[in-house]
């Protein structure tokens, strides 16, 4: 069982920071080498760019399931929303 590369989407790579979006930093992840993003102040909205979100999109059309897999580190007493797909009227 492999997974092909095809099929997969690295969101944390593909999420385009260049904007300078307020109270989002990039950090080292949990993990050897991998990245992350630490989340301050209360309110933001960070969407991928929209050539992704489409390709992304049509990998998951037409599916019955898919995987999302995530690596969390969150503070006590804190809460919010880390994935989160909806039906649009595009």
């Amino acid at each position: 069982f492999g997974l092909d590369a095809d099929f997969q989407v690295d969101l944390i790579r593909e999420l385009d920071l260049s904007n300078a979006t307020h109270g989002i930093s990039q950090t080292a992840g949990l993990h050897n080498s991998s990245k992350a993003f630490l989340f301050r102040d209360a309110q933001r909205a960070v969407q991928l760019p929209s050539q992704i979100t489409e390709e992304l999109l049509e990998l998951l059309r037409n599916k019955r399931e898919f995987t999302f897999m995530a690596s969390i580190q969150q503070k006590t007493s804190s809460s919010g929303v880390l994935f989160s797909i909806h039906e649009s009227e595009f």
